[in-house]
């Protein structure tokens, strides 16, 4: 069963066309890497199925829904609900506790204040960052901040997790941590779609393609 397709979908930025009637369609419980020269599109395909960007024609299905306006009431409910995302830069918020940013991943479950916070207890344990609730993000190295990146996509509700060059400005053990954890939640049932220069992650994936 299709949970992302995107049929002739074209894309400008002005008078350059990034896009021209791009189709893909992705299974359920797929995991599949998006490759290519830098400038190809595979950001802007990332942007749109996460519903950060817009684009000019086509048509964009996500698990059955189509029609989708960005900032509009029903693209926030996918995006709370159904869309998880791990970049490179990890966007954290930096000035604030790993508590903070933490939390905010939980901020639409429905369990108190006192589960949540066991929740975030558990999964920096896991992350080997047991105690870091009042750690500042920029007092952080980076190796910790994806960690810290991982572990919100932990606990986030979704079902398709997008993830831009999430292993771009790590070293070998970092990214073998983030391919780890990538591969544990695909197979949990979750859509994986990775963007990556990196082919020793996109040997990890289902399938790979590749824009020209």
């Amino acid at each position: 069963m299709s949970i992302v397709k995107m049929e002739n979908i074209t894309k400008k930025f002005g008078d350059k066309i990034i896009l021209n009637n791009f189709s893909l369609d992705i299974q359920e419980g797929e995991f599949l890497a998006i490759t290519g020269a830098s400038g190809s599109g595979k950001s802007t395909i990332l942007n749109i199925i996460g519903l950060l960007e817009g684009f000019d024609s086509g048509k964009l299905i996500l698990d059955g829904d189509e029609n989708i306006k960005i900032n509009s009431s029903k693209s926030n409910k996918i995006l709370r609900e159904k869309i998880g995302y791990l970049f490179q830069n990890f966007a954290l918020v930096d000035e604030e506790t790993v508590y903070y940013n933490l939390h905010l991943a939980l901020k639409y479950v429905k369990k108190n204040k006192k589960e949540k916070d066991e929740l975030i207890k558990n999964v920096l344990k896991q992350m080997n960052l047991e105690g870091y609730e009042k750690r500042k993000i920029f007092e952080l190295s980076g190796g910790e901040q994806q960690r810290i990146s991982i572990a919100r996509l932990l606990l986030k509700p979704s079902k398709i997790i997008l993830a831009d060059e999430p292993t771009g400005s790590l070293d070998v053990k970092n990214r073998d941590l983030v391919l780890y954890y990538l591969n544990k939640l695909n197979k949990e049932g979750k859509t994986i779609i990775v963007v990556t220069h990196d082919m020793e992650v996109a040997k990890k994936c289902h399938r790979t393609i590749s824009l020209n």
